[in-house]
């Protein structure tokens, strides 16, 4: 499905606003692990990261199984104008995105939430056990984030929960090169060169949008198939 790569291409170009939301968080448990050998300092951001990417999964998965059940309960009609409208938002936002509008952008979704998840973050540092960057990552996995809900409504849209479980994985994938290479060498990307992936992540967040929007278009018979 094009929207499962479509999202992957969208976590990769969105890493450095990743790197914004969760850069302090990865460089922590970095620092925090400063006594720890290389192997178990990766080992301890890659569960982190694996944590993360397992609960957009399970998101994507109950996202998608939301949006199946509009079908199941014979409001197919209502649901393909909805699944519609929630794509162009996502398109809408894209484009915002990649013209650095921040009235209408996906950073402008975004939302601190750091004091509901200061106690999980304290108890990771406060062990040297890799096993607590897990289920630490699972946890942090719901930060709010605007690059998470776009790509959520495009989860909904598909109206399948294997594929809504897809796309958020494909997503959370994509986060993981930049994010663990933060994490494992403390270090982040220029501001000049965060503003140029942000942009790139407008237009990746704008295609995934449109292409869900001509699919449903195309079910409602507005549109011809979506060719991909």
């Amino acid at each position: 499905m094009t929207e499962i790569w479509l999202a992957f291409l969208a976590g990769l170009a969105g890493s450095p606003h990743c790197v914004g939301m969760c850069g302090g968080i990865v460089t922590a448990l970095a620092l925090a692990g400063r006594d720890r050998s290389v192997s178990s300092g990766r080992l301890f951001q890659l569960g982190y990261n694996l944590g993360r990417i397992t609960t957009y999964t399970a998101m994507g998965f109950a996202a998608g199984l939301l949006g199946s059940s509009f079908s199941l309960l014979a409001v197919r009609g209502v649901s393909l104008w909805f699944f519609a409208a929630a794509n162009l938002f996502v398109f809408i936002i894209g484009i915002g995105s990649a013209l650095n509008l921040s009235f209408v952008s996906i950073f402008a979704l975004d939302g601190s939430g750091a004091h509901v998840f200061a106690r999980p973050l304290r108890w990771a540092l406060a062990g040297s056990n890799v096993l607590r960057a897990y289920p630490l990552g699972v946890v942090l996995g719901f930060l709010p984030c605007g690059l998470v809900y776009a790509s959520l409504a495009i989860a909904a849209g598909t109206g399948s929960s294997l594929a809504g479980a897809a796309i958020m994985a494909a997503l959370g994938l994509g986060t993981l090169p930049l994010l663990f290479a933060v994490g494992t060498t403390a270090v982040s990307l220029s501001s000049r060169l965060r503003g140029i992936f942000f942009r790139v992540t407008g237009i990746m967040v704008a295609l995934m949008g449109g292409a869900g929007l001509w699919r449903v278009l195309g079910k409602m018979g507005y549109l011809p198939s979506f060719p991909f």
